[in-house]
């Protein structure tokens, strides 16, 4: 009887008041429970224990008001399905009308991992976030209107980015050179403007070298008026190639070549000295052979005093003759005539001598010096001395044996061209 009296006694306030209490007089809400020994060592246990049950449990509820809490103690039962579909650990699980639900608790970074729901903003207030693990750190932070992101190592300092498979790695070594690498399926490195501003190298703060948006390369200088241009020394310790195309290298010329330029616009090319404009191509010698008699009124080719030369394809060169003749009577008679110089058989120039009659040395014949220069384009060239003998006979390539004090000198009145060939 005493049973049911403090039954009735205690549901009696829910009849009568709003708010229920345990363990305190004037509850603060529906149902406020106080601990009974919110203070001390006491070995009682104070706390709300919510039913408690297992996955299969949970799973078969029908009819479950929404926001009902339970405890589910075990997964072993009941599969993760249905009404159970997030029942996945034991924990505290409500009821959200469909499905039961777990309670969140706060993910602890340092212990747990977790997933980013949406995006968020850390706002550092000038303060640093650092991940130290010794003297080992990556440190991302602001300071005044920079934004920093710092990798210390106590050996290496690095970032790096990956592609799939495709590596890019910038470090620097303690006592080492920095260094930007790509590696894996990387094809190729890139350094890039994506505007029409120029990428510049700096050393000791000072530009060194400078790419503009044109695509122009200065050395010492930050406005470069060619493809390359170099402000300064420049040595060169391998071969130099000129002309090609952009997929095709250059000639390197030969040993002995000079480099030559061929006006605006257009690749220098290698040249052997004696091609170059100015220069000398060749320097030719012929003299006469053997002694002729050309009688009065006739012409004829004065022996060993012809020569053939050649001026090369896309030239055009000059040609400078200087030809020495004697021509002797073959009689006490006076005697003149005319050295011709042939050009593929045209006669070009010609020049007089004369012998005169006399005895001793008035009688000697006239030597006669003559010059000629012609410019000419490619082709072959035959260049020949003739001897016209307009009065008396004569004979040329004269070997002055019987005349006094001779002492051997074939050569003396030989008929000699030489021939200085110029580069235009």
């Amino acid at each position: 009887m005493k049973k049911y009296l403090l039954s009735g006694a205690f549901l009696l306030p829910l009849f009568c008041y709003a708010q229920v209490g345990i363990n305190i007089p004037s509850p603060a809400s529906t149902l406020d429970i106080t601990a009974k020994n919110a203070t001390g060592t006491t070995a009682d246990v104070d706390g709300l224990l919510v039913p408690r049950v297992d996955r299969q449990r949970a799973q078969s509820m029908t009819g479950t008001p929404v926001s009902t809490l339970i405890y589910v103690n075990s997964i072993a039962t009941g599969t993760q399905a249905g009404t159970a579909a997030n029942i996945d650990a034991v924990g505290y699980y409500y009821y959200d009308g469909t499905v039961w639900t777990k309670l969140n608790t706060p993910v602890n970074i340092y212990t747990s991992n977790g997933t980013l729901a949406a995006s968020r903003t850390v706002t550092t207030a000038g303060n640093q976030l650092s991940f130290t693990n010794g003297t080992n750190s990556v440190i991302i932070g602001t300071t005044g209107t920079m934004g920093l992101v710092s990798a210390t190592g106590s050996s290496r300092g690095a970032f790096q980015a990956n592609g799939g498979s495709a590596v890019l790695n910038m470090f620097v070594d303690n006592n080492g050179a920095a260094q930007i690498t790509t590696s894996g399926t990387s094809t190729s490195m890139n350094i890039n403007a994506i505007s029409a501003n120029p990428v510049n190298i700096h050393t000791n703060n000072t530009n060194r070298m400078a790419v503009t948006g044109a695509g122009d390369v200065g050395i010492g200088t930050q406005t470069p008026q060619k493809k390359l241009h170099v402000n300064g020394a420049l040595q060169v310790t391998n071969e130099l190639n000129v002309g090609g195309t952009t997929n095709t290298a250059g000639s390197a010329g030969t040993t002995g070549q000079m480099l030559s330029s061929n006006g605006a616009g257009v690749a220098p090319s290698w040249k052997t000295l004696n091609t170059l404009s100015g220069t000398i191509s060749s320097a030719n010698y012929v003299q006469g052979t053997t002694a002729l008699a050309i009688n009065q009124g006739t012409v004829a080719d004065v022996p060993g005093v012809t020569i053939t030369l050649i001026v090369p394809a896309g030239i055009t060169q000059t040609f400078l003759f200087t030809i020495l003749g004697y021509a002797t009577s073959s009689t006490a008679t006076d005697a003149q005539g005319a050295f011709y110089l042939l050009q593929n058989g045209t006669k070009i120039s010609s020049a007089y001598t004369s012998m005169v009659s006399g005895t001793a040395l008035v009688r000697l014949p006239v030597p006669v010096t003559f010059l000629k220069a012609v410019t000419l384009s490619a082709g072959t060239y035959t260049f020949k001395v003739q001897y016209s003998a307009w009065a008396g006979n004569q004979i040329v390539n004269f070997v002055p044996s019987t005349y006094g004090g001779y002492n051997g000198d074939t050569e003396s009145m030989l008929t000699k061209m030489q021939v200085l060939v110029y580069n235009n």
